[in-house]
């Protein structure tokens, strides 16, 4: 029996000491804690921000080049039809002109990367 008092007793410091612990751990981590979850707040709103910029240039990219795709086929049937061109001959020009069009956008286009 006085072996179990003494486990008793030390199990109660255990506890005790377990307790206290506990409590100075989180009141001192506390603040920490707070901070790191506004950070990552913060982060993640950013993330949402920039995902949301994506998207917006990702769509206007897309209807962009799929008003230069009706445009170049637009070329295409006026050079074929109205002028009178062979279809390699408009097929030519067209790769001719977007070609040069490429290459002038890199070379006085704005470094963006």
């Amino acid at each position: 029996m006085a072996e179990h008092k003494e486990h008793g007793i030390f199990d109660m410091i255990k506890e005790g000491l377990r307790n206290l612990s506990q409590s100075v751990a989180s009141n001192m981590f506390q603040p920490i804690v707070d901070k790191t979850e506004a950070v990552v707040r913060n982060v993640e709103d950013r993330l949402l921000l920039m995902e949301k910029r994506l998207l917006k240039k990702m769509f206007s990219a897309f209807i962009i080049g799929f008003g230069g795709l009706f445009l170049v086929f637009s070329l295409l049937f006026f050079l074929m039809e109205y002028l009178e061109w062979s279809t390699a001959g408009s097929f030519f020009t067209i790769g001719i002109i977007i070609f040069v069009t490429g290459i002038m956008l890199r070379a006085f286009g704005k470094d963006t990367m």
